[in-house]
């Protein structure tokens, strides 16, 4: 067997070759340190990060929530590394998504920035989607009739409905203060801020999984939202009091239904639930048919 012969200048050519791609190798990782290095820190420069989030075209839906779900997505880095609010690469459709999964209200979105620094949020609500039925539920549905009323969004009662059956429109159940006749025609059924607050609270309990129908409040003020059910299933219902704060009263229920044995319950023995009480402080107690 005979030996190849190598001259020194090949082996040199073979060793000089081997420390240029070796010395490439190191200049393009640390080439590729720098720009990745410097588009991190540039991604948080203050003149191309979103500082300012104006809501705008709510009527219902508090637009202070809003704001507050788009921060919590712009919150972070991606891969540790490139900042979520900067203007450039902001999680435009996670804010989307999770707008209208957070808010069932908004029935169009448009998301767009006029600067690097300002987001702005155009919301536009559904509207049209109330009636209001008299003081109480008619115990047979023979004795609706066409007893009940178009509500706007501010809750003010303005035009007579035609008979609906099944659940088209959500209905109200109260009694009207300061009504001299029968007639409801161009009442207020409730203070704008009080409706508000009672439509945001139906919406959360909607964007939960739940599908509310009739909102009936007693004299007491006592509030009974009941919820879709099937034929031959109890009525189940979720009781509070019209005068807590319907935002922490949502919130002790949404935190529960993110526990899974709690929500797992309620989900498989729906056709069985009686109600769900959130009058006491912080508790949600809750009952089955035996």
């Amino acid at each position: 067997m005979r030996d190849t012969f190598t001259s020194p200048r090949v082996e040199d050519m073979k060793r000089r070759r081997r420390v240029y791609r070796t010395r490439l190798s190191v200049l393009l990782s640390i080439l590729f340190i720098l720009v990745v290095g410097s588009l991190a820190y540039f991604s948080a420069h203050p003149r191309a990060t979103i500082r300012y989030v104006i809501v705008s075209g709510t009527h219902i839906i508090n637009p202070e929530d809003v704001e507050q779900s788009v921060r919590a997505d712009m919150t972070g880095r991606y891969i540790r590394l490139f900042k979520k609010s900067n203007s450039f690469i902001y999680p435009k459709g996670k804010i989307y998504s999770d707008l209208l999964a957070q808010f069932p209200r908004i029935e169009s979105l448009s998301i767009y920035r006029d600067n690097l620094t300002t987001l702005h949020i155009a919301i536009s609500e559904r509207s049209g989607s109330y009636l209001y039925c008299g003081a109480s539920i008619p115990e047979t549905s023979t004795d609706i009739g066409e007893n009940c009323y178009f509500i706007n969004s501010d809750g003010y009662i303005f035009d007579k409905a035609p008979y609906f059956s099944g659940n088209v429109y959500f209905k109200y159940y109260m009694s009207i203060p300061d009504i001299t006749s029968t007639d409801p025609l161009g009442s207020q059924m409730l203070p704008k801020e009080s409706f508000h607050a009672l439509a945001r609270f139906i919406d959360g309990v909607t964007s939960i999984g739940f599908k509310p129908i009739d909102l009936v409040i007693d004299e007491d003020g006592e509030g009974s939202l009941y919820l879709n059910h099937l034929d031959g299933a109890t009525s189940p219902k979720i009781i509070f009091k019209s005068s807590s704060d319907l935002e922490t009263l949502f919130n002790n229920l949404s935190l529960s239904m993110k526990k899974p044995e709690f929500a797992s319950e309620i989900n498989t023995k729906y056709s069985k639930l009686l109600y769900i009480d959130l009058r006491f402080n912080n508790k949600v107690v809750y009952k089955f048919e035996e």
